[in-house]
C-alpha cells in the first residue's frame, strides 16, 4: 500500500483563468500490473494486457457556463500525447475522465472499478496514447488550433520514491483501486492525496461566464497586439479591378463615325463620346499617364481615415492641384459591391462629405471617373 511520503508536487504552468477546463484529479499510480508486456495473443500475455495499468486516468472539469467541444484540446505526458475526440462536447458544471485503456484488447472495466462512474460511459474516454509513470512524471492541458501544440493551459508534475504499492492479482479484489490515494484539486490553486472518485469531486472550481473567460484570455494574451501598421495597407490596397471600355457602332445607315462608350468599375455607363472624327482622322489619345494618374491620385485627400464614432462616421474628401477640375464623378462602394454615396462636382468645386452611420463596419471603396473616363480608387476603413 501506499506509504506517507512527502509529495514534491508543482505547476508546471499557471492554472490560467482562461482555460475554461481544469484537470480536477489524476489517478497515476494504480495497484495493477504497471509491467509493459507486449500481447502476441497467448492468454497469459492477452491477462496481463487486460490489467496493465488498469484504473488509470485523468479527471477534467468544465468549470465555465457554457457546454465546450473538445475538439483541438489535448493530454500530454512526458512520454506522448492525445488528442481527445473532437466528437466530445464536456457539458457546463461536468467532468469527463479520460482512462488507459490496454492496446489491442481494449477492455478495461472502468465502471466496475469505479462506483461512481457507473451508468456514465458517455463520460469516459478510453485511451493508450498515455501512460502515466508512477514516479516521475508530468501531465498537462492545452488546446491548438491544426494540432500544433503550443504553451500548454496548465500541467503538473510529480517526483516520488520509487518504490511499488503493487497488490498481485488486484484483479480479482474488488474495490482495491480505492486503497490508492490520488492527485485531486482541493483548492482553486492547490492538489492534494485522496480517495479516487472520478466524476466526482470534493472541491468543484468555481463557475465563471464563458464571456469573462474569453475576456481574461484576451487581456491575457492578444491585449498587446498593434494593428496600426496594418491599417494603411488596408486602405491603400485596392482590389485590381478594371472593366474594358465597349466600343459599339450602332445598327443602321450612317454617313461616318462610331459611338464610344465609358464605364466605371461598377459597370455604369458614364459618358459617350465620337470615336472617329467627321475628317475621317483618329483621335489622339487623351488618356493621362500612370505618373500622372498616380500624381491625381495623391492630390485626393479622404479624412478622418479611419473613421469612427469620435468624428460622426463623417467622410470628407478634397481634391486640389493636379487633380483639380478632373473629376467627373465619384461613387462609393461597400465590401460587398453595394452603392453607399455619388457625386458629381462642377468645375470649380473640390471638396464633398457624407455620413457612414448607417453603415456596417469594413472597407469602403471611392472611385474617382476623370474627365478622360479613367479611373482611380481609394479606401476609407470604417471601425
Amino acid at each position: 500500500m501506499v506509504k506517507n511520503y512527502f509529495l514534491n508536487l508543482f505547476l508546471l504552468f499557471s492554472i490560467s483563468l482562461s482555460s475554461q477546463i481544469k484537470i480536477t484529479e489524476i489517478y497515476h499510480d494504480t495497484p495493477y500490473n504497471e509491467r509493459m508486456t507486449l500481447f502476441n495473443g497467448t492468454t497469459q500475455q492477452e491477462e496481463n494486457a487486460r490489467r496493465h495499468h488498469w484504473g488509470e486516468f485523468i479527471e477534467i472539469y468544465n468549470y465555465s457556463d457554457r457546454d465546450i467541444s473538445l475538439e483541438n484540446w489535448y493530454i500530454k505526458d512526458r512520454w506522448g500525447i492525445f488528442w481527445l475526440p473532437s466528437d466530445k462536447t464536456i457539458k457546463k458544471g461536468d467532468f469527463m475522465v479520460i482512462a488507459y485503456s490496454a492496446p489491442t484488447v481494449n477492455t478495461t472495466p472502468f465502471t466496475e472499478l469505479f462506483s461512481t462512474t457507473q451508468g456514465k460511459d458517455d463520460q469516459i474516454i478510453k485511451q493508450n496514447n498515455i501512460i502515466l509513470n508512477s514516479y516521475k512524471e508530468s501531465v498537462s492541458l492545452g488546446y491548438s488550433f491544426g494540432r500544433q501544440v503550443p504553451t500548454d493551459k496548465g500541467g503538473y508534475s510529480w517526483n516520488l520514491p520509487k518504490t511499488s504499492n503493487r497488490v498481485i492479482a488486484a484483479y480479482t479484489q474488488p474495490g482495491v483501486c480505492y486503497s490508492v490515494n490520488s492527485f485531486q484539486l482541493v483548492s482553486n490553486g492547490s492538489y492534494s492525496l485522496a480517495s479516487p472518485n472520478p466524476l466526482d469531486a470534493i472541491y468543484k472550481p468555481p463557475t465563471v461566464h464563458f464571456e469573462d473567460i474569453m475576456l481574461n484570455d484576451y487581456l491575457a494574451n492578444y491585449v498587446y497586439l498593434d494593428w496600426s501598421d496594418n491599417v494603411l495597407n488596408l486602405i491603400n490596397n485596392t482590389c485590381p479591378i478594371s472593366i474594358q471600355k465597349i466600343q459599339q457602332i450602332p445598327s443602321g445607315t450612317y454617313n461616318s463615325g462610331s459611338k464610344c462608350f465609358n464605364y466605371d468599375l461598377a459597370g455604369s455607363n458614364t459618358d459617350s463620346y465620337d470615336c472617329t472624327p467627321s475628317n475621317g482622322t483618329t483621335t489622339p489619345s487623351t488618356d493621362y499617364t500612370y505618373d500622372e494618374l498616380q500624381t491625381i491620385k495623391n492630390s485626393i485627400k479622404v479624412y478622418p481615415n479611419p473613421v469612427n464614432a469620435a468624428n460622426q462616421y463623417t467622410v470628407t474628401i478634397t481634391w486640389d492641384g493636379p487633380a483639380f477640375n478632373k473629376i467627373y464623378n465619384l461613387q462609393v462602394y461597400n465590401a460587398g459591391g453595394g452603392y453607399v454615396f455619388g457625386y458629381m462636382p462642377t468645375n470649380g468645386i473640390n471638396y464633398t462629405s457624407f455620413s457612414l452611420q448607417n453603415q456596417l463596419t469594413g472597407i469602403f471603396v471611392v472611385n474617382f471617373t476623370l474627365n478622360t473616363g479613367q479611373v482611380v480608387s481609394k479606401n476609407i476603413l470604417k471601425w
